[in-house]
């Protein structure tokens, strides 16, 4: 399956921008902090660690995949909050380094296996 820059860029966008923006502007106020903390920690991670493995499948032309959920995450929050704290960079580099991580760790048994059934 190939995955071209469009698609992640459209399903990143979708996930990391327009879910906090409906969930800010739809929401009760009391429940805003409870969606934005599941979106936080449990859905964009996961999401990351799937870019990491999209990415993995063809690292050359794919590197760039592992941006986007960090980058955009930065722009996206700010924007929406109307303020560039500390706190999105944070989690910008934390979701950068998942999706670094999975990569690495994909790639890692990619290699284990070519070298076990061969």
């Amino acid at each position: 399956m190939k995955v071209n820059f469009f698609e992640i860029l459209s399903y990143t966008i979708a996930l990391i921008t327009l879910c906090p923006y409906v969930i800010v502007t739809y929401l009760p106020k009391s429940t805003i902090a409870a969606s934005l903390f599941i979106l936080m920690y449990l859905i964009n991670p996961v999401y990351c660690v799937m870019v990491g493995i999209v990415a993995s499948k063809d690292v050359k032309n794919n590197l760039v995949y592992i941006f986007l959920p960090a980058i955009i995450f930065i722009i996206s929050y700010s924007i929406i909050f109307k303020s560039l704290e500390f706190g999105f960079i944070f989690y910008g580099f934390v979701y950068l380094i998942i999706s670094t991580v999975t990569l690495l760790i994909t790639l890692y048994i990619k290699k284990r296996k070519e070298e076990l059934y061969s």
